[in-house]
């Protein structure tokens, strides 16, 4: 089974037989989603109308980067508590209202309608920060943009605390990839 462009579930395996192979785990999940979701988002980042598309891939990966930060899937329900947990971070700066907004008009209005809801707008270069403005009509105007930017820097950051030997983070990294590998895996 491939776990990410790169590497398999065997090789997964082997980083923890007999022993912890740390640098080649968290190259396998860094390529996991640059891999599968943020290369693809970076490569549309410029072109002018793929807002919806880098937003639905930012979602997947804030999903599964929240996934790997707590050792497990999103639970059933629990999707607030995620976007929550993310987007009120000090790397985004949302507030409550503006997550949960975002949640159900943009990430469920892009993923079940292919459409944002109740007057979100998205834009590629304003507002000039990752957190979204009301504006003159009182649509919220969100730069997709910024937000890519923001989710980016939070992976980079959360690597390089796996990289620096964060017990906790490997921890559930290694948690929520064995996760993975059970769903999908027979031995």
């Amino acid at each position: 089974m491939k776990l990410s462009p790169r590497f398999s579930e065997k090789q997964w395996n082997t980083a923890f037989d007999g022993r912890e192979d740390w640098d080649t785990a968290i190259e396998i999940v860094a390529d996991r989603v640059k891999g599968r979701w943020l290369d693809a988002a970076g490569r549309l980042i410029d072109e002018r109308h793929s807002g919806f598309a880098i937003l639905a891939l930012d979602c997947i990966v804030l999903e599964s980067l929240w996934g790997f930060m707590n050792g497990k899937a999103v639970p059933r329900g629990g999707e607030r508590q995620v976007y929550r947990a993310v987007l009120m971070s000090p790397r985004f700066g949302w507030t409550e209202t503006q997550s949960d907004s975002f949640r159900e008009l943009v990430r469920n209005g892009i993923i079940h309608d292919a459409e944002t809801r109740s007057r979100w707008l998205v834009e590629r270069t304003v507002p000039r920060t990752v957190v979204p403005q009301v504006n003159k009509q009182g649509d919220y105007v969100l730069n997709r943009t910024k937000f890519h930017g923001a989710l980016v820097a939070l992976f980079e950051e959360w690597i390089a605390g796996l990289r620096a030997g964060d017990v906790v983070l490997r921890v559930r990294m290694r948690q929520r990839m064995d996760q993975i590998i059970a769903k999908h895996y027979v031995t």
